[in-house]
């Protein structure tokens, strides 16, 4: 790689991420994945996950399916997604990417051609287990397009480390090739590749490793009373903001929405539902714009700091909690609407978790909200979280909390492969200490309803949470070092789950003991390969594929019994 900032990147990546083992061109193919997927998705993601490349691999290095604005990686939380919504909004996202300085055309040819296999009815050339998941999720998807609101996006990306300079017989013969995909009816969008290249992944990789930062115009401004030092709020103000100014502050550096700064608003986008169809309404209509602001409830933003300067407003690290809905149909409508139009923006300086909290909930009560969003908003969760850092200290790589979305981004000492989310505790504890490792293929948030009599009620047993999501770490860790092969990755939560129940059985069931265990990396290490050797014993009993082995409660039945 002749580039020298984006190799240091490049670096940066695989030691925050653990990839530093790979070779370089699969370090690349997952550092373009994650930028690429990262810009579509700005919610916590396993990079892992998004892989698809190796032998029959049709030329695709790395593959997305966002259903209702959640990555699926398999058909249950298709279905349940689908049926807690009553719709489907998908996004196809398929990358290729080259560690080359050059953008060659056989190589684009290549991608193309494995796409248009991927969506035939059936394979044309040999597939591998990742591109065949993606098959069977696709084919998922579109069984149920009675459910479309409109048909899915599709987004096709080629990265390389060169310069993308448009050349015109590249360009030409992608477009030609594509209009055969777009005559097939199958996405609301018109077929085309973005292509990344060296610049662009540099800018990309800057943005995600940074706190937002920008300034607003904020002219028309009431600044609200000072409240109690107590309360940690150091200033607040309301006021009306050119609407024009709004849709830059959401605007990302490729001119496109930034959806990371609504991850912590806990109703994602919806899509045209009444609502929203009734805001598009009012912004194509010249005479209607005028009344936005009285029509509409306004944007809450928080921000960890605020500036004034001048005329403006400087926010960093901020969130827009309140107006996700508004906004997205404001982006989508930016064509139709006059210099003229305003909107009310309400902006909040405070470091403070607990009245960030209290705003989330305050703010998002006037729509039906999942219950999983505001989950993490208890306090059950912030004496998690200190739990976590109490039993940080005195091994190497130890792993932290994360309550609040990105909270340890950036942070010097806590790399990404040591946070656990909100997603991840739920699946860990669930699959160890309830003993469900089949429930994990399930949505998160079905999970947590379905179990929420058991979890998250009892600061009495935090050492259980903690302890099995360090065994759930330790094995990840391990995969990504290639110490356990990676043809027993669908069986990670089973892994850890017989992992546990053997660390109880040789220490007695201590807990102090249990916990040092899984700290010692050759240790669990030997007791995992122990696991997976007594899962291939059971395996062998049960007449089951393993899609359906690891979906089975009495699969788990079978492994505590070997055990």
């Amino acid at each position: 790689m002749k580039d020298e900032i984006l190799k240091n990147f490049l670096a940066n990546f695989c030691e925050q991420n653990e990839y530093t083992e790979l070779d370089e061109d699969e370090q690349f193919e997952k550092f373009s994945n994650f930028n690429v997927v990262s810009k579509l998705y700005p919610r916590e993601l396993d990079v892992d996950d998004l892989s698809t490349g190796g032998g029959d691999d049709l030329a695709i290095d790395g593959a997305a399916i966002i259903v209702n604005g959640s990555i699926v990686t398999s058909e249950e939380e298709i279905d349940f997604l689908r049926e807690r919504n009553g719709s489907l909004d998908v996004v196809f996202a398929l990358i290729q990417s080259k560690n080359s300085p050059k953008f060659k055309g056989d190589q684009v040819g290549n991608f193309i051609f494995g796409v248009k296999s991927l969506f035939d009815d059936e394979p044309s050339i040999p597939e591998n287990e990742n591109i065949n998941k993606i098959r069977k999720l696709k084919q998922k998807v579109y069984q149920h397009s009675i459910d479309f609101e409109k048909a899915p996006v599709l987004k096709l990306f080629f990265v390389t480390t060169g310069e993308w300079k448009e050349p015109s017989q590249i360009k030409g013969k992608a477009e030609r090739e594509l209009q055969e995909l777009d005559k097939r009816n199958l996405f609301s969008n018109k077929s085309k590749i973005e292509f990344y290249d060296a610049e662009r992944l540099k800018q990309t990789y800057r943005e995600l490793s940074r706190k937002s930062v920008k300034e607003i115009p904020f002219q028309t401004q009431i600044v609200l009373p000072d409240v109690s030092e107590k309360l940690n709020v150091r200033q607040s103000f309301i006021g009306c903001v050119p609407i024009k100014d709004y849709i830059n502050l959401i605007t990302n550096e490729d001119g496109v929405l930034a959806k990371g700064l609504f991850y912590d608003n806990v109703r994602d986008y919806q899509g045209d539902n009444k609502v929203n169809q009734e805001i598009s309404k009012t912004l194509k209509d010249k005479t209607m714009q005028a009344l936005l602001p009285l029509l509409n409830n306004g944007i809450t933003i928080i921000s960890k700091k605020v500036d004034k300067v001048g005329t403006k407003l400087k926010l960093s690290d901020f969130q827009i909690v309140n107006g996700c809905q508004s906004s997205n149909v404001i982006f989508e409508n930016r064509e139709f609407i006059n210099n003229e139009v305003y909107l009310i923006v309400k902006i909040i300086e405070t470091n403070d978790q607990t009245v960030i909290n209290n705003i989330i909930r305050a703010t998002n009560r006037q729509t039906e909200v999942r219950d999983e969003a505001f989950e993490s908003l208890k306090p059950f969760h912030k004496d998690l979280e200190e739990y976590y850092k109490a039993m940080a200290k005195g091994y190497t790589n130890p792993i932290y909390y994360e309550r609040r979305s990105k909270e340890y981004l950036g942070h010097p000492q806590i790399k990404p492969f040591q946070v656990v989310t909100l997603a991840a505790q739920v699946k860990a504890y669930v699959s160890l200490i309830l003993e469900q490792p089949q429930s994990t293929h399930r949505y998160y948030g079905e999970i947590l309803t379905s179990n929420s009599a058991r979890l998250f009620n009892s600061t009495q047993n935090m050492h259980a949470y903690y302890t099995s999501s360090l065994i759930v770490n330790r094995l990840e860790t391990l995969f990504r070092l290639r110490k356990i092969k990676k043809s027993y990755k669908d069986y990670k939560y089973h892994i850890a789950y017989v992992a546990y129940i053997l660390l109880i059985k040789n220490n007695n069931n201590n807990k102090d003991k249990i916990l040092t265990d899984a700290k010692n990396m050759n240790l669990i290490l030997n007791i995992f390969i122990q696991s997976c050797k007594i899962i291939d014993s059971v395996k062998d009993t049960v007449s089951l594929s393993k899609e359906d082995a690891i979906r089975s409660r009495d699969f788990t039945f079978k492994l505590k019994a070997k055990i």
